[in-house]
C-alpha cells in the first residue's frame, strides 16, 4: 500500500517536472486586475515595435509568428496564465489576426498591445501603450514610461512621443482623439486618461495636440477627491469651448476642503485658480 502511494507521488512529482519544462497542457485563467481590460471580441493593436505569437499562453511556447507594431488583432478568449515583464504584470490571450490574405491565430502577452487605438478623419492611427514601469525611489514614485505613436494607413510609424504617467493605483484607462478645438494649425488632439476607482486615487489626464506632422504636448489635468474631507477638479478650456481668444487656453481648478469634520454633511470651503497659455500655431507658452 505503502509502495503504491510513494510511487504516485513519484508520478505525480515527474508530470509536474515535465509540465514545468514544456509547454502548459491546461490554461490558469487570469483574474487579477489589469489596465487594458481587453475582452473577448474585442479589437486591439500591437503597441511593441516587435510581438512574438506562440503556441501557448507561455514564454515558453513556440513562436508561431512575428507582429509588428500598428497591426491589428482580434481578442479571442480570455485571458489565461500571467508573466511580468519589465515590471508590468499582465495576462496573455489569444488572438487571431491577418497576415497577408491568411487568417491566423495563437497567443500574445497582453502588455505587446495597445491600451487603446483611435483613428482621425484621415485613417491615421494613435495608439498609446506602456514600455515599462520604473519602480519606486526614495526620490520619486513609480510611474510608467508611456509613449503615444502615431501611424499610416499602410501600418508605417509616423511619430512617437515617450512621456511618463502615474502607476498610483487608477482602475482603468481611457483614450479620445478630438478635433483642431479651435486652435490654428492643429488636426487633432489626443487624451488618454488613468482612471480612478478610490478616493484619494487621482484621474490623470495627458494631451497631445496634432498638427499633421508632430505630436506637441499640452497641459495636463486631474482630479482627485476623499469623500468627507476634500476635492481638486482641474479643466482644460479650448478656443472652441471658452469661445473666446482663439490663442488662448485656460486651466481651471477649483479645490474644496472640508471646514468642519464633525458635520454628518461636509461644508466646503473652495479655492479657484486659472493658468493661461498661448498658443501661437507653433508653439505653447504660459504666460
Amino acid at each position: 500500500m505503502l509502495t503504491r502511494y510513494y510511487m504516485a507521488v513519484i508520478c505525480c512529482l515527474f508530470s509536474l517536472a515535465s509540465f514545468a519544462q514544456g509547454e502548459p497542457t491546461a490554461y490558469t485563467q487570469y483574474e487579477d486586475y489589469n489596465l487594458w481590460n481587453l475582452n473577448k471580441a474585442d479589437t486591439a493593436y500591437v503597441f511593441a515595435e516587435q510581438a512574438y505569437i506562440r503556441s501557448a499562453p507561455s514564454l515558453k511556447g513556440t513562436i508561431l509568428d512575428t507582429l509588428s507594431a500598428g497591426q491589428q488583432v482580434l481578442i479571442s478568449s480570455e485571458g489565461y496564465n500571467g508573466n511580468t515583464i519589465r515590471g508590468i504584470a499582465a495576462p496573455w490571450h489569444e488572438v487571431t489576426y491577418l497576415k497577408g490574405a491568411q487568417r491566423k491565430k495563437g497567443f500574445i502577452w497582453l502588455g505587446l498591445l495597445a491600451l487603446n487605438g483611435s483613428r482621425n478623419s484621415e485613417g491615421l492611427l494613435f495608439v498609446t501603450g506602456f514600455k515599462k514601469l520604473v519602480p519606486e525611489t526614495s526620490l520619486k514614485s513609480a510611474y510608467y514610461e508611456t509613449a503615444l505613436k502615431v501611424f499610416n494607413a499602410q501600418q508605417q510609424l509616423l511619430t512617437s512621443e515617450l512621456y511618463q504617467t502615474d502607476s498610483g493605483g487608477q482602475l482603468g484607462t481611457e483614450s479620445k482623439l478630438l478635433g483642431g478645438m479651435g486652435l490654428q494649425n492643429i488636426k487633432n488632439i489626443h487624451r488618454f486618461g488613468l482612471l480612478s476607482g478610490a478616493c484619494g486615487v487621482p484621474s490623470l489626464f495627458y494631451y497631445f495636440a496634432w498638427n499633421g506632422t508632430t505630436l506637441i504636448r499640452f497641459p495636463d489635468k486631474m482630479s482627485v477627491s476623499d469623500a468627507g474631507v476634500f476635492y481638486h477638479e482641474e479643466t482644460l478650456l479650448f478656443p472652441s469651448e471658452h469661445r473666446g481668444d482663439p490663442t488662448l487656453i485656460y486651466k481651471r481648478t477649483v479645490t474644496g476642503e472640508n471646514t468642519d469634520d464633525s458635520l454628518d454633511e461636509p461644508i466646503y470651503k473652495e479655492t479657484k485658480g486659472q493658468r493661461t497659455y498661448h498658443w501661437d500655431g507653433r508653439t505653447l507658452l504660459e504666460r
